[in-house]
């Protein structure tokens, strides 16, 4: 009786430790998606001219995966259609950062890069 109750304690010890876990992945991923956001911000205003180049360098499609939209905070104007793909409600007046996104090959959410349909093969 008492390896039941053992073996039942170490399972709710197990469960309580990946939810932590999974609270603290959560957390990473937030904090790491504001600092890029503030990081992004900086450099546009002081690196304007650089980061027009670099678009030109950029090569792909956005996929509509809507993931970089909600990165961070999910964004008030992202909805998606019958097919799963995202649409910007603002899209004719959206802002500019998003417009950038990634403006160049370290301008990703470092959760998204692998999966991102941009790229930029130069670096």
């Amino acid at each position: 009786m008492t390896e039941l109750i053992s073996k039942l304690e170490i399972k709710k010890l197990n469960q309580f430790v990946q939810k932590v876990q999974q609270i603290v992945q959560k957390i990473d991923l937030f904090c790491s998606a504001i600092l890029l956001q503030t990081r992004r911000r900086f450099y546009y205003f002081f690196n304007k001219r650089e980061i027009y180049t670099s678009l030109k360098k950029r090569q792909g499609n956005c996929l509509r995966c809507g993931r970089c939209c909600h990165a961070s905070f999910k964004c008030q104007y992202l909805e998606f259609d019958e097919n799963g793909l995202s649409m910007c409600k603002v899209y004719d007046r959206k802002p500019l950062m998003c417009s950038l996104y990634p403006y160049n090959g370290n301008d990703y959410f470092y959760h998204l890069k692998s999966t991102c349909g941009y790229r930029y093969d130069d670096e």
